[in-house]
């Protein structure tokens, strides 16, 4: 019968066999064993442990959970009950798969004949980067895995090397279009721009669309119209871009002047959102409403309607061939 252990933290479950490697037992791999061979050797947390074998134990096992990697416990647990000492233990577990991916940096930096970090200073490494990374504001969700600093523990990146790279990228930012940088910091926060900055690439999922919708916001701005963050990120997210923007708000603001006029006269309203629905996104309901205001000026004056122009001029400008296709 084979040698079960379970987590008494994760309640994972393991097998482990005679050189002590142990094999994660998945849900399934578990229900299927025939009733008489799900029991586990022990109910004991040390698996029977006793004395300095315990003590070995629970010290190693302390430090996987200091480095994240406290799935190896079965296998310290199979290694210890064989007699292998902590420190043999200890080198061991540096062939593991789990523990070379968390230390991945090591590899690069020996292949580069730069000195391998020992956990304790990969650890001190990774948290020096995470607090320069926090104190210039950078979205959490930035760099917030072991694997985000990997680069720079290959690469032999000193905290201060990153710091300055962060001051560098703080500068990039403030030298942006002053508009675009105005309309960001009304809806973002400065270390979302600096973290797009730092590295475009990487940060594209995290603030590309932000940077986007502050440009559509810049676009509107340069209209003399404000909108806010969940318009911007709308007209962002359908792709509108910065040339678009500029164009077609300066359509909304002819559509909006317009129709606000004739509301006044006519009743009814033709509001700015609906302007901007209408122009960037064919909003059907929106069109309805204008459309009903230019009858109306049609059926009084007999000639063709203002609003009704404005808008073909918009569209014919914007290249669509109707209402919001941009």
């Amino acid at each position: 019968m084979a040698n079960y252990i379970r987590d008494p933290n994760t309640l994972a479950i393991s097998t482990i066999n005679a050189a002590g490697a142990s094999h994660h037992v998945t849900p399934a791999e578990w229900a299927a064993l025939p009733a008489s061979e799900r029991k586990f050797t022990s109910s004991d947390p040390f698996g029977g442990l006793t004395g300095p074998n315990r003590d070995s134990y629970v010290a190693l096992t302390g430090l996987l959970k200091q480095y994240g990697l406290e799935a190896l416990a079965p296998t310290v647990l199979g290694m210890v009950q064989q007699n292998y000492s902590q420190d043999t233990v200890t080198v061991l577990l540096q062939d593991t798969p789990a523990y070379k991916t968390r230390f991945a940096g090591n590899a690069a930096r020996i292949k580069a004949d730069l000195p391998a970090l020992s956990p304790a200073e990969y650890l001190s490494t990774e948290s020096s980067y995470r607090a320069v990374i926090s104190a210039a504001g950078l979205p959490k969700s930035f760099y917030d895995q072991p694997s985000d600093f990997q680069k720079f523990i290959e690469g032999d990146m000193s905290p201060q090397e990153l710091s300055d790279r962060v001051s560098s990228a703080s500068l990039l930012v403030n030298s942006l279009d002053p508009t675009v940088r105005a309309e960001f910091a009304k809806f973002y926060t400065t270390g979302d721009m600096v973290a797009y900055a730092l590295d475009p690439v990487r940060a594209a999922p995290v603030v590309g669309q932000q940077v986007q919708a502050a440009q559509v916001a810049a676009g509107a701005a340069s209209q003399n119209i404000d909108i806010n963050a969940a318009a911007a990120e709308q007209l962002a997210g359908a792709g509108v871009t910065a040339a678009q923007a500029q164009q077609g708000f300066g359509n909304v603001a002819q559509l909006q002047q317009v129709s606000g006029k004739l509301s006044e006269i006519y009743g009814g309203t033709y509001t700015q959102d609906q302007a901007i629905q209408e122009t960037f996104l064919g909003n059907e309901s929106a069109a309805e409403k204008r459309k009903r205001l230019a009858s109306a000026e049609r059926g009084q004056f007999g000639g063709t309607s203002a609003v009704g122009g404005s808008f073909s001029a918009a569209a014919n400008s914007l290249g669509v061939k109707k209402p919001g296709a941009v």
